[in-house]
């Protein structure tokens, strides 16, 4: 098996750079996965991470069900494939496929049978004497995937391997590898920063951006229905119109835009606005160049640039009161030409609305169901819904989570249509479907929450009930509008959050903060005494003698180190009751950070929830300021 998990990874270089930041990643056995994203988003810095290149900082890598952390790259049966083919010019073909095999010691006959079976399967039998100097960039590159495929490894690293090859090549070989994934039936992860390629060739795309995964999902969904303006113009060439709009409702919903200018949207697409909140407020509207048509009304437009390019044409059009030119994709039409007047028309059921400050979706299938929630006992309440709470979700609690618990946030994603152990049952009613290129969106009526409970499930799934019931046709086996539905919602899914949107969950187990202590008071100071630090407070009004402290890990402060804070020329302010703490981990929880660290005294280490400008990565020994709100004494 050659399945990978990567937990929280972090890559923090010399001086606080942070390259990627919290990547979480499931990647299933035989699956085609691309990381996409602009130069410096930390795609080529991850996919080091997992052969071993890069010492990862913080988080754990497991390839096959075993961490990897801290195995060399040579010992976990990857192959990479790099952007340089790096082929050794005095060696030919063969000699280069085989130099790795080789150096593990393998047999000449095993070797000879590796590399004619990889040279058939490339195509490349007849350049096997041959030397690099003597073949194309293709062929090189052939080889250069030949080498790889001889290792027969359980995962194949590609960093934009076709990036040298002109644009002719480069198309042949997108299929030559996406027919090579399916002959070699193992785990691809691709890294590039050309869309067209993430979107052919990948079953799921990463799109990331300054080290942070922007969305995960299929090519078609990630078109579709884009999480962020980001990856919405990203991906799409030419890329998505966007522009401010006021989100207006007069006779069903719509936009009013530039001089004027007016769309409604169709009503199914109107229920799908996240928030009705929005109404009367500026937006950020889009739409994609295809999905714009001229016609003989409607937006007025005057043309400004045209660009013929023979199956179709793009048409640059000035909108009075927009900035930019709105972008037109149509087929080949070479009546239109620059300074006609023309009419446009939005096909507003394929439009997106995103929020002006944060530039999230605000329309569309949601990537997340916002649900109120609070906690009873052992139980989590959603509106009419109770579930019993399993403890390994209590033990990732931080100790303020029942006090400021809002709601819960569960993937659209992340929904199971038959039961689940340690899951929440969710009963729902069907309001309406949206059928996407390979999932369908249903947005159902639940006893969970007030308004949509909105979830996606692929196609192939209804595929399969469709055949193992002999239905004749999808609509036979996928619910429709009226149909009652049991959902299941996996803990292990979901996260806990406050009002302010901190999430109030840990990743890990969180600790319960406490050591023994000994209390004792004279002359108006009381003396907490641990084993290794001594803290003295005005009198606690506590009897001395033997005591638990419990530290509240939303309570304690922090000052910088003085060595830290001399050699990085930031202020130093001494504080009392500040003692060392030593953190080897972190979890981002908004705007703040959880911070895992050993502080004497404490059998266990403790947990500080404090501001996120904090980093361990920056500063691994600063000192924790533990003030008198800062900890419960529990007598013995």
């Amino acid at each position: 098996m050659a399945d990978l998990l990567l937990e929280n990874i972090y890559k923090v270089y010399e001086g606080g750079v942070r390259a990627v930041s919290d990547f979480n990643l499931k990647i299933a056995d035989k699956e085609f996965v691309v990381f996409v994203g602009p130069s410096g988003c930390g795609k080529s810095t991850t996919l080091r991470m997992i052969a071993g290149l890069e010492e990862i900082t913080s988080g754990s890598l497991f390839i096959g069900g075993s961490k990897m952390n801290d195995v060399e790259p040579k010992d976990r049966n990857i192959a990479m494939v790099f952007q340089n083919y790096a082929l050794y010019p005095h060696m030919t073909v063969f000699q280069n496929m085989a130099f790795g095999l080789k150096l593990r010691k393998v047999n000449a006959k095993e070797i000879e049978k590796r590399v004619k079976n990889a040279a058939a399967i490339l195509g490349i039998t007849d350049l096997l004497a041959r030397k690099p100097k003597a073949l194309s960039g293709g062929q090189r590159q052939r080889v250069a995937l030949g080498r790889a495929i001889v290792r027969e490894p359980n995962v194949f690293l590609l960093d934009e391997p076709l990036s040298n090859l002109d644009a002719k090549l480069r198309v042949q070989m997108r299929a030559e590898i996406t027919k090579l994934h399916k002959r070699l039936a193992t785990t691809f992860i691709y890294v590039t920063h050309d869309q067209t390629e993430a979107m052919t060739m990948g079953d799921r795309i990463v799109v990331m951006k300054d080290g942070f995964i922007q969305q995960v999902d299929s090519p078609a969904t990630l078109y579709e229905q884009p999480r962020n303006v980001f990856v919405a113009t990203f991906l799409g060439s030419p890329q998505m119109n966007i522009f401010e709009a006021n989100l207006v409702e007069d006779k069903g919903l719509g936009i009013a835009f530039g001089e004027g200018h007016t769309a409604s949207f169709p009503e199914t697409k109107a229920k799908q606005l996240s928030d009705r909140q929005y109404i009367g407020e500026r937006v950020l509207f889009g739409v994609r160049p295809e999905n714009i048509k001229l016609a003989s009304s409607g937006i007025k437009a005057k043309v400004d640039v045209v660009e013929h390019l023979g199956s179709e044409t793009i048409i640059y059009a000035e909108v009075a009161g927009l900035d930019s030119n709105v972008i037109v994709k149509i087929p080949t039409d070479y009546d239109i030409v620059e300074g006609k007047e023309l009419f446009l028309s939005f096909d507003m059921d394929k439009a997106h609305l995103f929020d002006a400050e944060t530039k999230q979706s605000i329309m569309g299938v949601p990537d997340v169901n916002r649900v109120p929630c609070s906690v009873e006992g052992d139980d989590l309440v959603l509106n009419g819904t109770r579930a019993a709470l399993p403890e390994s979700i209590r033990q990732k609690f931080f100790d303020f989570t029942l006090r400021d618990l809002s709601e819960i946030r569960v993937p659209a994603t992340e929904v199971r249509l038959e039961p689940a152990p340690d899951s929440i049952h969710i009963k729902a009613k069907v309001d309406f479907t949206v059928q996407g290129n390979d999932c369908i969106a249903f947005y159902v009526n639940s006893d969970a929450k007030d308004g949509y409970f909105v979830f996606r499930i692929k196609t192939s799934y209804f595929e399969k009930k469709m055949e193992e019931q002999g239905a004749k046709s999808l609509s036979k086996v996928i619910p429709a509008a009226g149909d009652e539905m049991d959902l299941y919602v996996p803990f292990s899914e979901i996260t806990f959050h406050g009002k302010d949107g901190l999430r109030l969950n840990s990743r890990e187990k969180v600790s319960d903060n406490t050591a023994d202590c000994v209390v004792t008071t004279k002359n108006g100071k009381t003396t907490v005494k641990l084993a290794g630090n001594s803290l003295v407070y005005d009198d606690l009004g506590v009897a001395d003698g033997d005591y638990k402290i419990k530290l509240i890990s939303d309570k304690i402060g922090f000052v910088y180190d003085k060595k830290y804070a001399k050699k990085n020329k930031v202020e130093y302010v001494p504080a009392a009751n500040a003692v060392s703490a030593k953190a080897y981990d972190e979890d981002r929880l908004g705007d703040k950070n959880a911070v895992f660290c050993a502080v004497k005294g404490f059998d266990n280490y403790v947990t500080a929830v404090i501001p996120a400008t904090f980093s361990v990565y920056k500063m691994p020994v600063f000192k924790l300021v533990i003030g008198k709100d800062s900890f419960e004494l529990i007598k013995k």
